[in-house]
């Protein structure tokens, strides 16, 4: 009698064990447009940061704190702007996905350091990954 209630259990819950959700297929226009989209806007973010980072600071200490800062700025809004963005094109290529999170998340490293004003050698493993990545995007963007 144990033995049949134990099967009729293990079958109930089989059967009951809902299976996991499949990954969504996405049609090859919608990946294409996901990937001109986050490509697109992750041009402008790479834009918007090599202007706010790339400026001659000059001598004046209050000019080189504001643009320290506008550099920090665009680092952190670049990198959510960036994840919202993504998050919002599903159909985006894992490759560049991925290479985007990446990105995102050495941004936002290189925005702390930055805040707790580390010596740039202390930095320059973070900011060497960073541009790898950004290479590594570049390509997959073409």
């Amino acid at each position: 009698m144990f033995v049949v209630l134990l099967i009729g259990l293990l079958i109930t819950l089989a059967v009951a064990i809902p299976k996991p959700p499949t990954a969504p297929a996405y049609s090859a226009q919608q990946i294409a447009d996901a990937k001109k989209k986050v490509c697109a806007e992750y041009q402008k973010v790479h834009t918007a940061i090599k202007a706010s980072t790339g400026r001659d600071m000059g001598a004046d200490p209050t000019a080189q704190q504001v643009y320290g800062l506008t550099g920090r700025q665009a680092l952190l809004a670049g990198s959510e702007h960036l994840r919202t963005v993504l998050s919002s094109e599903p159909a985006t290529p894992e490759e560049i996905a991925t290479a985007i999170r990446k990105l995102t998340g050495l941004f936002q490293e290189l925005t702390i350091d930055y805040l707790n004003s580390m010596p740039d050698s202390d930095m320059e493993p973070t900011v060497h990954a960073a541009d790898e990545t950004t290479l590594a995007i570049e390509g997959l963007c073409k």
